[in-house]
């Protein structure tokens, strides 16, 4: 990860609302500075985790648009979708480049994902 400045506000792709909304459950962050998305968590048992995904990857597609230039809640309604649908993530990890499908399961509690902050002083 290149700059150490995050946005106060996670998105929180593995929390939400109503039945029959799936997301890749998932809690991501994105940088102030370069506004690249990454996995800050991938909770156990969620479909992030089974696609393999892990903290520090880059999500820089989904479903073939960059993300780099949405705002916040478009990127999470494009990660939400219906329960079982699959979504397809182009993530940088490392210098390796990957496509990932990942099948959305059902939108979790928000308690219990919580996203591990360490604040970098300038």
């Amino acid at each position: 990860m290149a700059s150490t400045s995050w946005s106060a506000a996670l998105l929180l792709a593995a929390a939400g609302c109503g039945a029959g909304v799936g997301s890749i459950g998932a809690v991501l962050g994105r940088d102030n500075d370069s506004q690249a998305l990454y996995v800050r968590e991938a909770p156990p048992g969620l479909a992030a985790e089974r696609a393999g995904l892990v903290p520090g990857d880059e999500i820089v597609m989904i479903d073939g648009v960059y993300v780099r230039d949405l705002p916040s809640a478009e990127i999470r309604d494009r990660l939400r979708g219906a329960v079982g649908s699959a979504v397809e993530l182009t993530v940088v990890r490392g210098g390796d480049v990957r496509r990932v499908r990942l099948v959305r399961g059902e939108l979790q509690a928000q308690e219990g994902i919580k996203p591990k902050e360490e604040r970098i002083q300038p």
